[in-house]
Order: C-alpha cells, then sequence, then structure tokens
C-alpha cells in the first residue's frame, strides 16, 4: 500500500465560480456585496523581471480606487479607474513576494493577496567534466541555456583546484575565469595546460543575460567517480488551516540538510495522478533561494480537488533527492 503524507490546505470561501479569490470584507457601515475579486497571475514565474496581476472589475456601488500594496505594506500603486483591473509588477530575478489588493468603494473595502514571483536565468543542464588521460585535459559538455538569444549574453567558465573550492561563492572575485563563449548554442569547452597527472580541478559555467542576471551550473569534477553525496530532503508536514483571507490555495513547506553553500535548487512538481513523474507532472517553480521553505500554489487549484506533489532537492554537484508523493487537498 501506498503511503501519502499530506499538507496543508486551504481555504475558501463564498463561491466555487473565482478559485484564487478572498473577497475579505475588512470594512463599510453597509450590507456586504457579493463581488469577487478572483486576483490571479497567468505569468507568474515566466519572466526574469516582472509579473502581470489580473482581477475582476468592480461592478458594485459607487467605487473609489484598486490600491494595491507590497509585501511590507507600501503603496504599489493606486487605480482610480474602474475598469482598469491589472498591473505590472517590475522585480529582480528570483524573487518571491506577497502582493495585497484593496478595492475600495464608498460602502466597503475587500482585501485580497497573492504570491507571485519571477523566475531565474536558464543555465546549462546536462553538465559533464571528463579528464583526458593522455595530457590531463578536461572536456567540458553540457546542453546549452534555454534564454532567449535576446537576452543571453555570454558563458563565462571558471575553474578551481581543491584549496580554492570554497571560492566558487564568489565567482566576481575569485580570479579563476578561465573562458568567455558569446554564442549560445556553444554546448562544449576544452580545458588544456600545463596540469599535473591526476589533479583534481573543478569546473562551473555561468549564463549570463542582457538585464545583469546570471546563473550558475552545478559543479563538475573532472575526476567524475567521485561521488558527492546529497543529504536526504525532510518535509515539514503541518496541519490543514482553513482561514476567511485565503482559500482554494495549496501551500507546500519543506525543510532539508543541506547547508548553503550545498544548496543547488528546488524542483515543485505537481499532477493529477498519484503516480506523478515528469511525464505527467507539471514543474511548478524552480526555488534558487537557500533561505525559502514554502511555496503557495495557486494556480488553477479549483474546488474540493486532490493534487500530487513531489520536491526534488539538487545539491551544487548535481546528486538528488526526491520527497515522497504528497497529496494536497483544495477545500471544496
Amino acid at each position: 500500500m501506498q503511503i501519502y503524507k499530506y499538507i496543508l490546505i486551504l481555504i475558501l470561501v463564498y463561491s466555487c465560480d473565482n478559485p484564487t479569490s478572498s473577497n475579505i470584507p475588512i470594512d463599510g457601515p453597509g450590507d456586504f456585496t457579493n463581488y469577487q475579486t478572483n486576483l490571479y497571475s497567468l505569468n507568474s514565474g515566466q519572466y526574469l523581471d516582472q509579473i502581470r496581476i489580473n482581477w475582476n472589475t468592480y461592478t458594485e456601488g459607487s467605487f473609489l480606487q484598486y490600491s494595491i500594496h507590497g509585501q511590507n505594506n507600501e503603496i504599489l500603486e493606486s487605480i482610480e479607474d474602474v475598469n482598469e483591473s491589472l498591473y505590472t509588477i517590475t522585480s529582480n530575478s528570483a524573487q518571491y513576494q506577497k502582493i495585497f489588493l484593496y478595492v475600495e468603494s464608498e460602502s466597503e473595502i475587500i482585501q485580497d493577496s497573492i504570491i507571485v514571483f519571477t523566475r531565474d536565468v536558464y543555465p546549462i543542464t546536462n553538465f559533464s567534466a571528463i579528464a583526458n588521460v593522455d595530457d590531463w585535459s578536461t572536456q567540458l559538455e553540457w546542453a546549452p541555456s534555454t534564454e532567449t538569444d535576446s537576452i543571453f549574453t555570454n558563458y563565462k567558465i571558471y575553474r578551481l583546484d581543491n584549496l580554492n573550492y570554497d571560492q566558487f561563492s564568489d565567482l566576481e572575485s575569485c580570479n579563476c575565469e578561465i573562458a568567455t563563449l558569446d554564442d549560445r548554442l556553444i554546448s562544449n569547452y576544452i580545458d588544456s595546460g600545463d596540469f599535473n597527472l591526476g589533479e583534481e580541478f573543478f569546473y562551473v559555467v555561468e549564463t549570463n543575460t542582457t538585464q545583469g542576471y546570471s546563473r550558475k551550473s552545478i559543479i563538475k569534477s573532472n575526476l567524475s567517480s567521485i561521488n558527492y553525496t546529497c543529504s536526504p530532503i525532510l518535509l515539514d508536514n503541518p496541519s490543514p488551516v482553513a482561514s476567511l483571507s485565503e482559500y482554494n490555495k495549496i501551500t507546500l513547506n519543506w525543510s532539508h540538510n543541506l547547508n548553503q553553500s550545498q544548496f543547488y535548487e528546488l524542483q515543485i512538481w505537481r499532477s493529477s495522478s498519484e503516480n506523478i513523474n515528469p511525464l505527467n507532472g507539471t514543474l511548478l517553480t524552480t526555488v534558487t533561494d537557500f533561505n525559502k521553505s514554502e511555496f503557495e500554489d495557486s494556480y488553477n487549484i479549483g474546488d474540493g480537488t486532490a493534487w500530487f506533489y513531489k520536491i526534488k532537492l539538487l545539491d551544487v554537484h548535481g546528486k538528488e533527492d526526491v520527497s515522497e508523493t504528497i497529496i494536497g487537498n483544495s477545500h471544496p
């Protein structure tokens, strides 16, 4: 019998017609309307530096304004045109933030919120480093970044030995760059020099963009037979939470044993099938922030729906560990 871990969540409310709206009246002297905000984003996680949010146009009573606030309650925008029901948020890459929407009329103020995020730079993948036993040069190979050519700037290749390995945490000052490649489709490089036979080197390929963003590859050793281990994922299992401020959102929490220098990324996968795998699952997000331990899934969650999740952890050497299947149920 397969055992599932149940994780959290969500919350519901006044109508099943709008799957991502909280529609919480927080003030007002009169009777509350049936207006639903339906706050959502169709492009969260698609771009490096911007996210667009949308909501339903207010149709009840005497409208005053839409007020959009950041996660620290700072006012991002006040919109007095009732028909203008979208807003574009600018951000740095790989950032998660909670956005609040206040819909204000003469009779009520309705609040909703959503967690949105920008993606990180697409790095190279399938990275390998193989030493040539004849001259101890190293053949580097990879699958190119999938960034568009209009965004891509270059690859920078870095090499460090055992004594200086820790300098990978600060590539700008490591003085270890060995090559810059301007063609995005390049997928190999030979590192040759006056090396000692059997000497171990570590390599990283960094992908850079026109906006000044960058993402490192995993670290590869030219002694590929060495097995660098990855600590297991340890998932938290919070109890289901019911709240009138949020609904139809499934929140995942996790913890793991990697420290910041070991951590590379977390991938969150979702499927409607309990036999979740990369063929039937959707990659919801790739988390590259070591300090992040929670993700709010509000992407077409629906009402009373069971979703199956897996979390994949990768360390800086590309070793991976995958969680058990986790069930998240949206509120009916």
